[in-house]
């Protein structure tokens, strides 16, 4: 059993309903559809994310599609791992293959070595308190090889699409936070922002261009708050056109009234209270 076996099972099982949410394959599954992170096509992945499902043909919406998604296999499935876990694995372009999908979405995540995890990592998986302090070495670790992975496929993003790098770099900053808020909620245990913060500070340092990290909006009446983006991620661009813009947002975009997110969030959190955590 690769050493990273069992915190994939959880990651699995994490979502129901939705199992390849947050996780990862310990080895590169048979079959079509797989690319090295170390030689994805992401030229052609912004070309057709322009092409198809982009009613107007956006730059923008292609890149933040592309960008977002390759910042979820890389670094938001990973944030989920030292979230649940504590753990992290390998974070290197060389040992990280995504699976695309024939609709233009990478929906899985598997890895070359499943028993290399993230360099610093002292314990096997699983073997810390849930919600235990991730040692500065993992997260330093996990943050440089992010950054080493990410800098040359965003900028290929970049230079496909005319599209910003911070902004690129601030949608990977609001896939650790939300990540970092959802993944212990589905768990059953609190958010962990002390994660995200930490996780973002040690990118930062490693060269990653995060201008911008979201903010966080009170519920009234509740503990909790909204990880509100620091960008909207153009998702509703892709939609078909509904009657009110605010339904093809997000919960946690900026863009949606203010009102209206604490309602959806509030509704998101009593569902979750009332299916019961994952074990």
């Amino acid at each position: 059993m690769a050493r990273l076996d069992a915190t994939a099972e959880r990651l699995r099982r994490l979502v129901p309903g939705y199992p390849d949410a947050y996780s990862v394959e310990t080895a590169v599954p048979d079959g079509p559809g797989w690319y090295g992170l170390d030689a994805a096509p992401v030229e052609d992945w912004c070309a057709e994310a322009r092409a198809q499902g982009n009613p107007h043909g956006l730059a923008s919406v292609a890149a933040m599609s592309v960008g977002s998604a390759l910042a979820h296999a890389v670094l938001g499935r990973a944030t989920a791992a030292l979230a649940l876990d504590s753990v992290a694995w390998d974070l290197t372009a060389a040992n990280l293959v995504v699976h695309r999908r024939p609709e233009g979405y990478l929906d899985r995540l598997a890895l070359r070595d499943g028993g290399r995890t993230a360099p610093g990592e002292p314990v096997a998986p699983g073997t810390r308190p849930a919600g235990a302090t991730v040692p500065p070495a993992v997260l330093d670790a996990v943050a440089a090889a992010a950054t080493a992975t990410l800098a040359p496929l965003l900028e290929r993003v970049r230079a496909a699409t005319r599209f910003g790098l911070v902004p690129l770099w601030n949608a990977v900053a609001d896939t650790v936070r939300i990540t970092a808020a959802h993944v212990p909620l589905h768990a059953g245990r609190p958010p962990r922002d002390d994660l995200a913060a930490a996780l973002l500070d040690a990118l930062v340092v490693a060269g990653a261009p995060i201008r911008g990290r979201g903010s966080a909006q009170p519920l009234p009446g509740r503990a909790e708050h909204v990880p509100v983006r620091a960008a909207c991620c153009l998702y509703f661009r892709t939609d078909p056109p509904v009657a009110r813009r605010q339904d093809a947002l997000c919960t946690t975009c900026p863009l949606l009234a203010r009102d209206e997110r604490a309602v959806r969030y509030a509704a998101f959190l009593d569902g979750l209270q009332s299916s019961g955590p994952v074990r």
